[in-house]
């Protein structure tokens, strides 16, 4: 995620973990941890197709608060805990995450 997130980063915070990505016709302020990252501040539509990108070169699922996994490759169905299995959505563009965000 970070090497995708990286030549986009306009401004960091390290004390706090926190990059402001600008990219396209939009930013967010990205908090980057190992082993995830949660985006908020999101303005405009491209920033959402290189969060979808930086999540599929990790192999990480995308969890939009109140609508379903989004999974970025429909093999990580497989490690979701079973009860859950079945609630996912499969994004391969920032243009299908809004899509599954704006259906909520």
């Amino acid at each position: 995620m970070r090497e995708v997130l990286e030549p986009f980063i306009v401004r960091e915070e390290p004390e706090r973990n926190l990059a402001l990505i600008v990219y396209g016709d939009g930013s967010a302020d990205v908090y980057v941890g190992d082993d995830g990252i949660m985006a908020n501040h999101i303005s405009g539509e491209q920033p959402w197709e290189l969060l979808v990108q930086g999540a599929s070169a990790a192999d990480w699922v995308i969890m939009p608060v109140g609508c379903p996994i989004c999974l970025t490759n429909e093999t990580q169905q497989d490690d979701l805990p079973a009860e859950i299995r079945e609630e996912v959505a499969v994004v391969a563009t920032g243009a299908e995450l809004l899509k599954v965000i704006r259906s909520q």
